[in-house]
């Protein structure tokens, strides 16, 4: 079990997207302060000789508040037969995809945000069904070389990409739980001289399913002992974007994902993370389930991708340094339209006094432009956001791995 209390002193002209604003940080100005902002339990231990159970129990006092469950999956390990390790796993997990969320409860241990790749993931993409893994060992034994490869298919994940059209992408450490109910930030409506007569009020259930129909995943890992290790994966939902159900459309959203990390000299380590991709989604589709005369299919594309750089100092200490690029764009508009695209530094500092007690240090600044602010919110099209946190982490009982 886990407790983080947290201390917020935030700079953003725009009200957090937990509370349906449009701002990309977690917290803003009104947070300013001390406060609880994650207690989570994870159990995680062997239920009999080949069969491994995991659950996050997950309490936020912000979005959809509450007590809930993150992940909760079965592992089956069978005893190798050969050089190849298989495994399946069943049930609400995370796609192997993240280098940088190693952390108990799909924490980071190397900042308190996480990028925006790993924002997002921990916000629209948690599969429920049946994955595949193996891992071999080249060549000779004790060759340092592996070899590994996973598949996936899954159901509930068909409304992924709705947050990033609706908000576009954020920075921050809050995963949404299986049943989060998230509010989006409302519409504004005009009369004919472009006054504000009013908002639409939208919600979005990131784990829905929507057209019956599984998505799936795939990808293939290289590591070179601890020394080095390299990923390719390809994610597609597979959602209909015509298929409405529960006041929820489908956004077919498929990316390709390559990830790397390395030791350097020095004693510094590399990790970085590419997500590129598009969604397709129905403009002009109602929160009735209706779609206007004017309606129509369109494409956006997906592309976030940060290169971060860590040192220990010393064995309790280490900082760390991440540069996030972000990008959403229609590139089929003319001119082009930017719902949204921008970049992010981050330094960090951890001090671990001893196992059950982590401090760390962040600063976080935002830079982003949105042109859907003026068009659909009534706000301003560029904005710089940053927050300093400082979190303290109180850790109990142990899991067995």
């Amino acid at each position: 079990m886990e407790v983080d209390f947290a201390l917020n002193l935030a700079s953003t002209p725009r009200s957090t997207w937990t509370d349906g604003g449009l701002g990309k940080l977690r917290f803003d100005e009104s947070d300013d302060g001390v406060g609880s902002s994650r207690l989570f339990a994870e159990y995680r231990g062997r239920i009999g000789r080949t069969l491994w159970g995991h659950v996050v129990l997950d309490y936020v006092p912000d979005g959809s508040p509450g007590l809930d469950v993150t992940e909760a999956y079965l592992d089956f390990k069978p005893l190798p037969s050969s050089r190849n390790k298989q495994q399946w796993r069943f049930g609400a997990f995370y796609p192997p995809l993240s280098l940088e969320n190693g952390g108990d409860g799909w924490s980071s241990p190397l900042t308190v945000s996480y990028s925006a790749v790993n924002t997002w993931l921990g916000e629209e993409v948690r599969p429920l069904g049946a994955q595949w893994s193996m891992r071999r060992r080249l060549g000779y034994a004790g060759s340092p070389h592996e070899l590994g490869a996973f598949a996936g298919a899954f159901f509930g994940n068909d409304p992924a990409g709705t947050l990033l059209f609706w908000r576009g992408w954020s920075l921050h450490d809050r995963q949404s739980r299986l049943r989060d109910e998230l509010r989006l930030p409302p519409i504004a409506l005009h009369d004919e001289s472009g006054a504000t007569v009013g908002h639409v009020e939208h919600r979005l259930e990131p784990f829905h399913e929507i057209d019956g129909k599984p998505g799936f995943y795939a990808g293939v890992r290289w590591q070179f002992a601890r020394r080095a290790a390299a990923q390719v994966a390809y994610y597609d939902n597979r959602a209909d974007p015509h298929a409405f159900a529960d006041r929820q459309w489908g956004w077919h959203t498929n990316f390709m994902h390559w990830s790397g990390q390395i030791r350097l000299p020095w004693r510094m380590g590399l990790v970085t993370q590419w997500l590129r991709g598009e969604t397709d989604w129905i403009v002009g589709a109602m929160a009735d389930g209706s779609l206007m005369p004017d309606s129509r299919l369109v494409s956006d594309e997906l592309d976030a991708r940060f290169v971060l750089l860590t040192r220990p100092i010393r064995d309790s200490h280490a900082v760390s340094l991440r540069y996030d690029r972000f990008d959403y764009r229609r590139p089929g508009e003319r001119p082009v339209l930017v719902p949204d695209t921008g970049d992010a530094w981050t330094i960090a500092y951890r001090y671990r006094s001893s196992p059950r007690l982590t401090l760390m240090l962040e600063w976080l600044e935002i830079e982003s432009a949105r042109d859907l602010n003026g068009i659909l919110f009534d706000a301003a099209r560029d904005a710089r956001e940053s927050v300093l946190q400082m979190r303290i982490t109180l850790s109990a009982g142990s899991n067995e791995r």
